[in-house]
């Protein structure tokens, strides 16, 4: 995978590793979001201007606590990025300017030549999604549980699949994944000043909030 326009940074998307190093800081404006996150939890009528970010946990929770609350990371609008599908495993986070987002995700088939049942869900935490287009979802099915929550399903192999939706410019949103069983922030990618995850290599939450750096 590889960032278009801002980037000559080749990625092998792989589960645990990223293959490109850059300084290990944490992609601007990482923080945990002040309420810990519920795949129940209603959305809130909060305003779309996150709360100053505090620093993210570092002490992995043990068995016994709640997972940590979503990161939120700011990424560059319109930005795209490219990967080819069975090559590696990867979910996409894409922003353009007015409110719209592109989520889309790849199987490593052609390397292990098994299948990944991706779940993935995207909710925004003010206002309603809108303009749901599943083109890119071929075989798969989404469905909007709330008027501010999608939930896409996919059995994927060496195709790109994904899906496009709008929200008012600025909104936060959660995107959440699952590949079977597997929810893992290393196989979450989207772009912060033209380096993947921001030249970020730490651990990312998987659920993550996102929000474009420009409405």
């Amino acid at each position: 995978m590889k960032v278009t326009k801002s980037s000559a940074c080749v990625l092998l998307v792989a589960l645990s590793t990223l293959a490109c190093a850059y300084e290990d800081r944490p992609p601007r404006r990482l923080g945990a979001d002040p309420a810990a996150y519920s795949p129940d939890r209603a959305p809130t009528d909060s305003t779309d201007e996150p709360e100053t970010p505090t620093k993210a946990p570092t002490t992995p929770a043990s068995p016994a606590q709640a997972s940590p609350a979503p990161m939120l990371v700011e990424i560059d609008a319109d930005q795209t990025m490219n990967a080819v599908g069975g090559e590696g495993v990867g979910v996409f986070v894409e922003y353009t300017r007015g409110g719209h987002w592109h989520v889309w995700w790849t199987c490593d088939t052609a390397q292990t030549k098994q299948s990944c049942d991706f779940s993935v869900s995207a909710s925004v935490a003010s206002g309603n999604v809108s303009n749901l287009d599943v083109t890119e979802l071929e075989g798969g099915f989404a469905a909007m549980s709330t008027p501010s929550r999608i939930d896409a399903k996919s059995t994927t192999t060496t195709q790109l699949h994904g899906i496009r939706f709008d929200t008012n410019p600025g909104a936060v949103i959660t995107v959440d994944a699952a590949i079977g069983s597997l929810k893992d922030g290393a196989f979450l990618f989207f772009v912060q000043d033209g380096k993947v995850n921001g030249g970020f290599s730490g651990k990312l939450t998987n659920p993550l909030q996102l929000q474009g750096n420009a409405p």
